[in-house]
């Protein structure tokens, strides 16, 4: 914006501002010179900084810092943080060992789950336990099996398989805290109303969308469906945490139910012809899921980006195949395709309104 405002300029411009018959002289070296040398260097440093003033007054995604105190500031919002996984885990050796609480487990990637509790293996030589991830993230919902060795070994333990795990949610990223952001902005939240319910639930930690339906029972109800950072259907304990923050505000008499959606699984399986030198089968797979994964969170935003005033409004959704079929017959590299399925079908998805969309195995041959 301030481009020209260089150091070299500004010091020209006032050089010829410079009236000779005042006995000053501009030329180079001289006293005017070594004078509005260093005043120019200020003046220019503060017309560099100036964009940084339209950062501040008018947030977006790029505003970095500046939106999480635009969001606290004028609008009482902070950056939700992450969450972090959880999975069980059997153990299997001598009757009577005790895997005690905080033991490491890692996968093959290095990622570090602790035991919530200690554990202690019965006559069988069997105990049950339960794992947390060591840190917040969505990497860390890891599959079964997936931990693979042991911080310290411990004498008597013999084997050890977690299950699948769950929970795992990454910290609030720039453009979603910038949407909640504008959200307050173009659409205040008052008297307990739709909005309002919607500001709640995005307060907790973990939670990327809220649906609200209005009325959704009757009289005095509200009816609040959650899903994850990942857009996937929110945890038990997500649930409860949005429940008891909207208890300490909802309106006197309100009767609102707070569930996460069912999950749809979305399988896609494709056959294609690629040319091998621009891309490969594995690559166009994972711009494949990409693809897929953004398309699928668009849909639940639209779905979930608004209130629904009433249970009428809040009917069922639709997966497009031909969406699904642009997406990918627009990677780079791959000429055509013979057979592409969604759930093993051609036709569009329908989505009930108590489902959210997951995506699933994608194959690509």
């Amino acid at each position: 914006m301030f481009e020209d405002r260089t150091q070299e300029q500004i010091k020209a411009e006032m050089l010829a501002e410079i009236n000779p018959a005042t006995g000053l002289s501009s030329m180079a070296g001289g006293f005017a010179d070594a004078t509005v040398g260093a005043a120019a260097r200020q003046i220019s440093e503060l017309y560099q900084a100036l964009p940084a003033v339209v950062s501040m007054l008018f947030v977006d995604e790029t505003s970095g810092g500046y939106l999480d105190l635009v969001g606290q500031t004028y609008f009482n919002i902070t950056r939700r943080s992450g969450t972090r996984a959880q999975c069980a885990v059997t153990f299997a050796g001598t009757p009577g060992t005790v895997v005690p609480q905080d033991t490491v487990f890692l996968t093959a990637g290095g990622l570090r789950f602790r035991l919530r509790a200690d554990a202690q293996l019965d006559g069988l030589g069997a105990a049950l336990g339960t794992l947390e991830a060591e840190e917040v993230g969505e990497a860390y919902n890891i599959g079964p099996g997936a931990l693979t060795s042991m911080w310290v070994n411990i004498a008597g333990l013999t084997s050890y398989t977690n299950q699948q795990a769950a929970g795992g949610t990454d910290d609030e990223s720039d453009a979603q805290l910038y949407a909640r952001i504008d959200a307050a902005r173009k659409r205040p939240a008052t008297s307990g109303n739709g909005w309002d319910y919607r500001r709640w639930a995005l307060e907790v930690d973990g939670v990327g969308a809220a649906k609200i339906v209005e009325l959704a029972h009757g009289p005095g109800t509200v009816e609040v469906m959650v899903v994850d950072s990942a857009y996937g259907p929110a945890s038990s304990e997500m649930v409860a945490a949005v429940a008891a923050r909207i208890a300490t505000s909802r309106p006197v008499g309100a009767a609102p139910s707070i569930r996460a959606p069912d999950g749809l699984e979305v399988t896609i399986a494709a056959t294609v012809t690629i040319n091998s030198a621009v891309t490969t089968i594995n690559e166009v797979k994972e711009q494949l899921r990409a693809g897929l994964e953004d398309y699928l969170h668009g849909l639940v935003d639209a779905k979930y980006g608004k209130i629904c005033y009433g249970p009428d409004e809040n009917g069922p959704y639709t997966l497009v195949y031909n969406r699904v079929l642009a997406i990918l017959l627009t990677i780079q590299g791959v000429e055509d395709f013979s057979l592409l399925t969604v759930n093993g079908g051609t036709a569009d998805l329908t989505i009930q309104a108590n489902q959210v969309p997951v995506l699933g195995e994608v194959s690509v041959t």
